[in-house]
């Protein structure tokens, strides 16, 4: 098999959440060196498969290097994350990723799933004011 269709196939088994098959594509040519994408893709794959998240990461770093304005690098960043329990961090990933693609629905979808809240109206006042309920309902009421 060419190097390009193995690197297609383990990123599409990858992406199918199919991770150790995925695996057991990108190591058996170790294709996915020279491939950034893949690079990432591997590294989730890594994770989800064998939990070793100190080198998935460092992986998705080394891939994010290469292709900075990669989002889907981002996005399996930001899975690794999860993964590990540090979902602060992964929203950063996740943002960053949409950055570089605004329009990325992998990394929308995400942060949807996460549930992120926005900022109270009223910086000063805790979230549960009252004051702040109020106003939040309104502003979103408006938008």
């Amino acid at each position: 098999m060419e190097l390009n269709e193995t690197v297609e196939k383990g990123i599409s088994l990858a992406r199918e959440g199919r991770f150790f098959e995925a695996l057991k594509v990108f190591d058996d040519d170790l294709c996915f060196t020279q491939h950034p994408t893949a690079m990432s893709f591997y590294a989730v794959s890594l994770a989800n498969v064998e939990g070793n998240y100190d080198k998935a990461i460092s992986l998705c770093l080394m891939a994010a290097e290469k292709e900075f304005y990669n989002p889907d690098i981002y996005l399996n960043l930001g899975r690794i994350f999860l993964l590990n329990g540090q979902k602060s961090v992964a929203i950063k990933a996740f943002k960053k990723g949409l950055k570089y693609d605004g329009g990325h629905n992998a990394l929308r979808q995400e942060i949807k799933t996460l549930g992120i809240r926005r900022k109270p109206v009223v910086s000063f006042l805790p979230r549960q004011n009252f004051v702040n309920r109020f106003l939040g309902i309104l502003a979103n009421r408006v938008a």
